[in-house]
């Protein structure tokens, strides 16, 4: 690999690791946890990515569902989200492919990401989700029974609400509801066409009066905690873009002028590129345990730059050791 490949390969995974705590679902999860196709559908496994767990500190609630269905029937449901302090997020819903579901345009849905259907469609026979971050988090839609006797439909749900930062964290948390609805065939079935409200989650977290003083101390604390957060986070930013900075000039520096770094004995140099390089794998590993375990952001992406920073190292070593040595004239 040539020179200007490494530096340019270390420069831009400097930048990705400023740019990846912006990375996030907010425009639907994929239909499986793998988003390849090879693990748990999403409506079964719930939102891992953001919380291991489902948690009942978020209360998934869907309204319009019937007893029991008639045959091509529509039926308008209503699916809402609620939280203490997370203000909006997104859902998934499935049928596991029984009857179809479709939505007024104004309404943030979209069909499930891998069904192959358009994002903008306003119909599915997949299942549906948000098609972007949504707040307050409240979707309407129709779902029509299948043309036939079909035997129960389940329903799956899962919903997830974020403090839409931009990025999973700890902060982020979902729940899930599945409930069935009758067929056809049931006993007293085309009789009771009530519908009734189906909800998962601790009701009583949002049926408590509301105090507004310490609403207001929430707020304030949370404002202070956001400003806090925002403060350490755009310092580290901008340090580690100086640092990238300093680099790229130092290199563009040695490049025109045809300097380096001093020779170094190879028989110096394999034992430090070698510490340098088991730093880099080490750090890198630790980076991308704390990053699959839902640590801090300052934990990752601090060990992740310390080993794209070792792994600089192991560069500047390599170039040092084949730098020819130069001999001071003594006289």
């Amino acid at each position: 690999m040539s020179r200007f490949s490494l530096r340019l390969t270390v420069f831009v995974s400097l930048l990705l690791l400023m740019a990846g705590p912006g990375m996030a679902m907010h425009l639907g999860p994929p239909s499986d946890n793998n988003g390849d196709g090879s693990g748990d559908p999403t409506w079964r496994a719930g939102c891992t990515c953001h919380a291991a767990s489902p948690n009942t500190g978020t209360l998934v609630k869907l309204s319009g569902a019937p007893h029991a269905y008639q045959v091509d029937q529509s039926y308008t449901m209503t699916l809402s989200l609620e939280h203490s302090a997370n203000p909006g997020g997104g859902f998934f819903l499935s049928t596991e492919g029984v009857g179809a579901f479709s939505w007024a345009e104004d309404q943030l849905i979209r069909p499930e990401k891998d069904s192959g259907e358009d994002a903008s469609a306003t119909s599915t026979s997949s299942g549906i989700t948000q098609a972007d971050y949504t707040s307050p988090a409240s979707w309407t839609f129709t779902w029509t029974a299948p043309s036939e006797d079909v035997g129960e439909v389940a329903f799956w749900v899962i919903g997830n609400m974020v403090n839409n930062d931009g990025a999973p964290n700890a902060d982020d948390h979902w729940n899930s509801l599945s409930f069935v609805i009758n067929p056809p065939s049931a006993t007293s079935a085309t009789d009771d066409q009530s519908t009734r409200v189906i909800s998962s989650g601790d009701q009583s977290l949002f049926d408590q009066e509301v105090d507004a003083e310490a609403l207001e101390i929430e707020h304030q604390k949370a404002v202070s905690e956001e400003v806090m957060k925002n403060g350490i986070t755009w310092f580290f930013i901008t340090l580690t873009a100086l640092l990238v900075g300093s680099i790229v000039q130092k290199e563009i520096l040695e490049r025109k002028y045809q300097t380096g770094p001093a020779h170094l004995d190879r028989q110096l140099a394999y034992p430090e590129g070698l510490r340098r390089g088991l730093l880099a794998v080490g750090f890198a590993l630790l980076g991308l345990y704390w990053l699959s375990v839902d640590a801090g952001a300052y934990l990752w992406a601090t060990t992740l730059f310390c080993s794209a920073w070792a792994a600089y190292g192991v560069y500047r070593t390599i170039l040092a050791a084949k730098t020819p040595p130069t001999h001071k004239d003594m006289m």
